[in-house]
């Protein structure tokens, strides 16, 4: 699995925090995250499940809405993250 990031933001999708795991540049990244609330405003596949996530051209958020926030992970989509939280 190759996990890209991974970030908290506010619902309004203003980054607190990100972890990179995987050299990238900033302005790809800030790209990314940037994309993230109006993916989950136009609804997202797991609603309603424990994991929720989205899905785009090349990039899987997996994330987790705790309170006011979102604990997100941001992985390639040939990652297998999905097919595990599945099993």
């Amino acid at each position: 699995m190759v996990v890209l990031s991974v970030a908290v933001l506010s619902k309004s999708g203003k980054v607190l925090v990100a972890r990179q795991y995987v050299d990238m540049a900033r302005i790809r990244i800030e790209g990314i995250l940037a994309a993230f609330p109006k993916l989950v405003e136009s609804g997202a596949e797991g609603v309603g499940k424990q994991h929720t996530y989205v899905e785009t051209g090349s990039i899987r958020y997996v994330y987790q809405p705790i309170e006011g926030l979102y604990l997100l992970l941001v992985t390639t989509r040939g990652s297998n993250i999905v097919q595990d939280l599945d099993t």
